[in-house]
C-alpha cells in the first residue's frame, strides 16, 4: 500500500502507525524463539523486517511526514541491527536494516546524524566489515549449492544477501564521507590482509574481506554492464592488484583458497577498464588456467570475466579482435568444453556465453579448429534437446553454432555441406519431435546454411522436404516461429527460386505472406517476405492482387505499416519501373497512383 505512494489514511495516521512500529521494533518474547534454530526466521523477525522496510519506503519516498520520526527510528535500527547475529535466520531483518541506514546516508540532509567520526568507525567497524566477512554458510553455498552462490554475488539478485547490502552502504558512506570513510577502511584493509600473512589457511577469509571493502572504497563510477568506468585513486589499485590480487590468480593449486580465487577474478572483471590491453592479454591466462578449477563457482567466475574482458570496446569498437586472442584459442576452448560436456553439472550458461564471445571473436581464427568445435556444440544440442532446462544457456549454445557458421562459411562457402552434414541429424529431430524452445533457433540456423549455400547447387531431398513443412499453415501457428520462418522462406527464395516453383510452393508462400499481412504484430515479416517474392520471382507475382491487399489495410493502418508500405512501393518502382507502379495501381481505381503519390 505504501509502496508508490503514501495514501491520505496513512498520511492522517502517521502518528498511530509509528507507534505501533516503535512498539514491534522493540518487542521481544522467548517463547517466540528458537535458539536452536539457524536459517528460519522467527515471526518476530519477519514482523521486524517488515516494519524496515516500510521505514525504507517512508524515508526514501515520503520523507516530509516521516521527518519528525526519523531520529527516534533510526536509532531503533541501529539497536535492531547491532542485536542481530550471523546466522541465516537473521539475513532478511539484516539486509532491510542495512539498506534504510543507506538510503539515510546517501542523503545530504542526514549528514549530520552520521558526521562524526565515531559513527562512521561504528558502521565500518560493526556493520561493514562483519557482514562482508564470509561466514560458513556461505562457504556451504559455495560448494553445495554454486548456482545459488553465483546468483547472489555476481547478479545481486538476492535481497538476503548481506555483501552486497553492505557493499551499498560502503558506497552511501563514500559519496558523503569519503575521505574518513576510506581513511577508516585503510585501516581494516591493512589489518586484515596482515592476518592473512600471519596465517593463511586460517585467515584467508580477512584478505576476501580486505579485497570486498577495496573495491567498495576505490570505485568512482561504475555500470553492471560494463564495471567500474573511474577510480579514485588508479596508482593505490594497481599497486593492490600486484600485491595482493595477482599472487592469487597466479597459484595453480585449484584445491588452495578458492573462494579467495573467485573473489580475486570478480577483482580483475570488476575493474577490467581500469587495466591497458597488454596488461589484460598478459591476465588471460591466468584466467584461463582457473577454468580448469573443480569448483563451479570459480570457473565460472573465470569464464564471466573472459567474456566481459572480449566483449570490451573502445569508441563502440571492439577492443579485441581476432589477432589478440590467437595463441590462447586452444588453450581457452578445451576447457570451456570440458566444463560443458560434464553432464553432473548443471548447464553453465556463463561458460557457454564465454564460448559464444570466443567464437565471435576470434572469427576466421577459429576454421582450423571448425570440426572439433562443432562436434563439441552438436553433442551438447543433443543432449539439451532432451530436456531444455536452462533457457539462457540454450539460447548461447545456438548463438554460438550460428556464429561458427557465419565465421567459416564466410570465408569458405565450400564448408556449408560439412555443417548440414553435422547439424541436419539433430536438427531434423527437434522439429520432428517439436521441441517448441529450439525450432526458432533451428529454422534461423537453416536460413543461415541457406544463404552461404552455393547458388545452382539444388535443394537436394532435406531442404525440399522442410521448405515443403514451411509453407504449411501449421508451422506459422506458432507466434515465436514467424521471425525464423520468414527469414528461412526468404533463404530459399533467393537461393532456389526455380525449386521453389518445381515443388509447387509459391502459391503456398502466396498464401504465408497473406496471412501473415492480415496480423498487425507481423506486418514487419510480411513486407521482408514479399520484397524477396518479387526480387526472386518477379514474373509470377500477381502485383495487382497485391496493391489491393495492401492498400485495403493502408486505410486502417499504423505509422509503421505506412513506412512499410512506402519502402515497398520504392522497391517496386526499382524492380518493376514507375510505369508498371502507376498501371498496376490505376487498374484498381483510375488516377489511384497519382493520388498515392501527391
Amino acid at each position: 500500500l505504501n509502496y508508490q505512494d503514501l495514501p491520505e489514511f496513512f498520511e492522517d495516521h502517521m502518528n498511530e502507525w509509528m507507534a505501533e512500529f516503535t512498539k514491534y521494533l522493540k518487542y521481544t518474547n522467548p517463547l517466540l524463539i528458537d535458539t536452536d534454530e539457524e536459517t528460519e526466521p522467527s515471526p518476530i523477525d519477519k514482523v521486524q523486517a517488515a516494519i524496515v522496510q516500510n521505514l525504507f519506503l517512508y524515508a526514501d519516498k515520503d520523507e516530509e511526514p516521516f521527518l519528525p520520526f526519523l531520529p527516534e527510528f533510526t536509532r531503533l535500527v541501529w539497536v535492531l541491527l547491532m542485536g542481530t547475529t550471523t546466522l541465516s535466520k537473521h539475513d532478511n531483518l539484516a539486509t532491510k536494516c542495512i539498506n534504510f541506514l543507506s538510503s539515510l546516508i546517501k542523503k545530504l540532509m542526514h549528514k549530520h546524524l552520521f558526521q562524526e567520526e565515531a559513527t562512521l568507525r561504528q558502521i565500518i567497524g560493526s556493520i561493514v566489515i562483519p557482514n562482508l566477512t564470509l561466514r560458513e554458510v556461505d562457504q556451504e553455498l559455495f560448494e553445495d549449492d554454486p548456482t545459488e552462490f553465483i546468483a547472489i554475488d555476481i547478479e545481486g539478485n538476492e535481497s538476503g544477501s548481506r555483501r552486497n547490502c553492505s557493499q551499498q552502504l560502503l558506497r552511501a558512506m563514500c559519496n558523503q564521507f569519503d575521505q574518513a570513510t576510506c581513511t577508516i577502511c585503510f585501516e581494516h584493509i591493512i589489518r586484515m590482509l596482515e592476518e592473512f600473512q600471519n596465517n593463511p589457511d586460517q585467515n584467508w577469509t580477512a584478505k576476501d574481506a580486505a579485497i570486498n571493502v577495496m573495491i567498495g572504497i576505490i570505485s568512482k563510477f561504475e555500470t553492471t554492464t560494463k564495471g567500474v568506468s573511474q577510480v579514485k585513486d588508479l596508482p593505490r589499485l594497481l599497486d593492490f592488484f600486484s600485491k595482493h590480487i595477482l599472487p592469487e590468480l597466479r597459484d595453480n593449486n585449484h584445491i588452495v583458497r578458492p573462494m579467495l580465487k573467485s573473489t580475486s577474478i570478480k577483482f580483475v572483471c570488476f575493474f577490467r577498464n581500469q587495466f591497458s590491453k597488454e596488461q589484460l592479454i598478459e591476465l588471460i591466462p591466468f584466467l584461463i588456467l582457473h577454468l580448469s578449477s573443480p569448483f563451479v563457482a570459480v570457473h565460472t567466475y573465470a569464464a564471466v570475466a573472459i567474456e566481459k574482458i572480449f566483449s570490451m570496446k573502445i569508441e563502440k569498437k571492439p577492443k579485441f579482435l581476432s589477432t589478440d586472442i590467437r595463441p590462447f584459442l586452444e588453450a581457452l576452448f578445451t576447457p570451456l568444453f570440458e566444463i560443458i560436456k560434464n553432464q553432473k553439472l548443471n548447464e553453465n550458461e556463463y561458460v557457454m556465453k564465454c564460448v559464444m564471445r570466443s567464437l565471435s571473436v576470434a572469427d576466421e581464427d577459429i576454421i582450423p579448429a571448425t570440426q572439433a568445435v562443432i562436434e563439441q556444440l552438436t553433442m551438447t544440442l543433443g543432449w539439451v534437446a532432451k530436456n531444455p532446462r536452462n533457457p539462457h544457456f540454450n539460447h548461447y549454445l545456438f548463438e554460438s553454432l550460428a556464429s561458427l557458421v557465419q565465421s567459416v562459411c564466410r570465408k569458405q562457402p565450400e564448408a556449408v555441406s560439412s555443417f548440414e552434414t553435422f547439424l541436419f541429424p539433430p536438427f531434423q529431430l527437434i522439429l520432428q519431435q517439436d521441441v517448441s524452445e529450439f525450432t526458432p533457433y533451428v529454422f534461423q540456423v537453416f536460413a543461415q546454411l541457406l544463404e552461404f549455400r552455393q547458388k545452382g547447387t539444388g535443394l537436394g531431398d532435406a531442404y525440399s522436404s522442410l521448405l515443403i513443412a514451411c509453407v504449411t499453415p501449421a508451422a506459422w501457428e506458432r507466434k515465436g516461429n514467424i521471425p525464423a520462418l520468414t527469414r528461412l522462406l526468404r533463404a530459399y527464395l533467393q537461393q532456389a527460386p526455380v525449386e521453389v516453383l518445381k515443388l509447387d510452393c509459391f502459391m503456398k508462400i502466396m498464401g504465408v505472406w497473406q496471412k501473415l499481412i492480415s496480423s498487425k504484430s507481423n506486418e514487419r515479416s510480411a513486407f521482408e517476405l514479399l520484397t524477396s517474392i518479387i526480387c526472386s520471382i518477379p514474373e509470377n507475382v500477381p502485383h495487382r492482387e497485391i496493391f489491393r491487399i495492401i492498400l485495403t489495410r493502408l486505410g486502417k493502418s499504423t505509422d509503421r505499416f505506412k513506412r512499410l508500405t512506402s519502402t515497398f512501393f520504392a522497391v517496386f518502382i526499382g524492380k518493376f519501373g514507375a510505369q508498371m507502379f502507376f498501371d498496376e495501381l490505376n487498374a484498381l481505381q483510375a488516377g489511384l497512383g497519382l493520388t498515392l503519390v501527391v
